[in-house]
């Protein structure tokens, strides 16, 4: 009696294993490295987002600064290469006149390195006090006003770790812009 017997053979049994193997392996490797590749970007358009939002306060704020070459709008204060604070003198009234507090007052923006923080005081009146924090992931900010110009040039370097130096898994973003004040005479 021939009796007809279909099974698999262990040979088979193995070949299949080892190709499914490869095909489950291929794919962890693709997902992994997707999700390396969404960490990544996630981190920089953080940072790109930090920087971004500081620069866009700052320019609102020196857009509508008032003063005039003798009566000057702004005041930087450094420390080290750093810039620890710059104060502005905002026409809050939007009457194109420089006015007496609180008519018209003082925005600034300060650094801390120790906490690489940049900080917005909406109303500074000479000492800090009630502030917002704009990132604490800034580990460089530095603003200029060249000479004979009326607007400040401004450089941020944020990064994801601030305490550790920049690498592929601590993006590193640098911002370098200028903000304009139309309404600063220089004369």
């Amino acid at each position: 009696m021939c009796r007809n017997k279909k099974a698999f053979t262990l040979i088979e049994l193995i070949v299949v294993i080892l190709i499914l193997s490869v095909v489950v392996i291929t794919a962890a490797n693709f997902e992994l490295f997707g999700r390396f590749e969404v960490n990544d970007l996630d981190r920089n358009l953080r940072l790109q987002n930090d920087v971004y939002y500081i620069a866009a306060s700052m320019c609102k704020d020196l857009s509508t600064a008032i003063g005039t070459g003798t009566d000057w709008p702004i005041a930087i204060t450094t420390s080290g290469s750093n810039t620890s604070l710059i104060t502005i003198w905002v026409d809050y009234n939007k009457n194109g006149v420089k006015d007496a507090y609180p008519t018209d007052r003082q925005v600034a923006y300060g650094y801390d390195s120790a906490t690489y923080q940049v900080r917005k005081y909406d109303n500074y009146s000479g000492s800090p006090g009630t502030y917002t924090v704009l990132s604490s992931k800034v580990t460089s900010f530095v603003c200029t006003v060249p000479s004979a110009s009326n607007y400040v040039k401004f450089s941020i370097v944020a990064r994801y770790t601030p305490a550790s130096s920049a690498s592929t898994t601590n993006p590193e973003v640098s911002l370098f812009s200028s903000g304009s004040m139309p309404s600063v005479s220089l004369n």
